[in-house]
This record gives C-alpha cells, structure tokens and sequence, in this order.
C-alpha cells in the first residue's frame, strides 16, 4: 500500500503506507530536508489535514490507519507558537497555490487566519510563509528570536 507525498519544488516521493507513523515522518523529514525537531504533517488534495502530528503512539500506529494508498498528499510543517495555543501550517510544497489553487486559503483556515488577508482573526500575528531553503528557515528563526527577545526587554 503506497502513497505520494509532494514538496518542495515539485519533487515528490512515494511511500509504503505499512510502516509505523513516527518511521513514515522521519523518512519524509529526510527526504525534504527538515531539521529532526520540526514538526510535519500531511494535507489531501482537497485540504484535510491527517493529523499524524497528533498520534498519540507514533511507534506502534501504522500509517496506514491514518492515510490511504494510491492518495497525493502535500507536506506541511506545523508551527505551534510558543506561550500560545496558536497552531501555524504552512506547505513543504513550493508555489503550492499553482498546483492547488483552494489550498492555501484552506491552511490559512487551519491556522485560525481569514484567508486573503493573512490575518489572525483574534490577533495580529501574520501567518509563517513556506520556507525554500534551510537558509531561509535559519533567518526566519533567527528574527522570530529577536522579535521576541526585543518585545520581553525593559523600556
């Protein structure tokens, strides 16, 4: 029982579903290059999001009670904001509104944003945009920790 799984700049990799969640998401983490502590997840084409990162026994569970072969499914990090129950997802899959037009808005629903605007609907924090590189992600990071470092400094 396989599936396919997109990300990055259109590439794509196929996966045996018979296998334990927490090997499924550590084959996936290497293949597009996360860093082992980020969190993924996946979406269906139609935008439901499977929730592995939830399993509450990632080594026992198979996959395969979660997805289902011969699907497409686009990979998504999961970013929970820290001091918040805030949930951000954003898509592992580069110019993911060319190859699914409704999902973006979908992720920004996920993320508790109104889409279009980008905005938080009882907040103001903007939502992560995808990054395409590591560098990329170490510069996000980087001013995600200055940001906050200057918002908790005496005035």
């Amino acid at each position: 029982m396989f599936a396919t799984v997109r990300f990055g700049a259109n590439s794509q990799v196929m996966v045996n579903l018979l296998c334990c969640v927490r090997t499924l998401t550590g084959h996936l983490k290497q293949k597009c290059q996360c860093r082992p502590e980020d969190c993924i997840d996946l979406v269906d084409e139609k935008g439901t999001l499977m929730n592995l990162s939830k399993v509450e026994d990632p080594v026992s569970e198979y996959a395969s009670k979660y997805l289902q072969g011969r699907q497409c499914y686009i990979l998504i990090r999961v970013v929970r904001e820290e001091n918040s129950e805030t949930t951000l997802y954003e898509s592992l899959l580069e110019d993911l509104g060319k190859h699914y037009p409704d999902l973006p808005d979908q992720l920004q629903q996920l993320s508790g944003m109104t889409p279009r605007t980008g905005q938080r609907k009882k907040s103001s924090l903007q939502m992560v945009q995808p990054h395409t590189s590591t560098q990329a992600r170490n510069r996000t990071t980087l001013q995600r920790k200055r940001s906050s470092q200057s918002k908790n400094s005496p005035k």
